[in-house]
């Protein structure tokens, strides 16, 4: 790869969240397949989508649009922390010149989000490093949950579903 490649700024999806929001799920950075898709999670191999069927009952094979209207029903946000980056590859330990998303702004306009769960630790990192505020509001619950990256193979996806089941009580809360 040259390093016109490495310099080349890469920029996320939008977010994924509506009026109905109750938990925002807030990875690092889209994959490369993901960006070219312009779907969260595009990779089939990864295991958002396959966690959202056990939880939720969204079909992980069906056309994404319908899998995104349906974890917005179930009150499941989704973006990212990182905004724009410089990455050759896919994985988080590459990503260069990071800018963030407004996650203030984004909590800002949609007051409902009451939890965030951040899919892996540069997630969680890179948020402590863009949104300190974050960490000191009393109204917000946050929680690390294991990354559902095909390349946190060391936790099963089963073990990975066990502790994501807790977003689901989450949404739930009407409060």
């Amino acid at each position: 790869m040259s390093a016109i490649d490495l310099e080349q700024v890469l920029t996320g999806l939008p977010p994924l969240v509506d009026e109905r929001s109750r938990v925002l799920v807030l990875g690092s950075f889209p994959s490369k397949l993901s960006l070219k898709k312009r779907e969260y999670y595009g990779n089939p191999q990864n295991h958002f989508w396959q966690i959202m069927e056990a939880l939720f009952g969204i079909d992980r094979r069906a056309p994404y649009e319908h899998r995104t209207a349906r974890i917005l029903e179930e009150r499941i946000a989704v973006w990212d922390v990182i905004a724009e980056c410089s990455r050759e590859g896919s994985g988080d330990d590459a990503i260069m010149d990071a800018t963030p998303n407004s996650l203030s702004r984004l909590l800002h306009e949609f007051p409902d989000i009451r939890g965030i769960a951040f899919n892996g630790g540069t997630a969680l990192r890179t948020a402590r490093l863009f949104a300190p505020d974050l960490f000191e509001r009393d109204d917000l619950a946050w929680e690390r949950l294991p990354s559902t990256s095909p390349r946190n193979a060391r936790i099963t996806v089963f073990a990975k579903l066990e502790t994501w089941s807790r977003i689901k009580s989450w949404a739930e809360d009407r409060a």
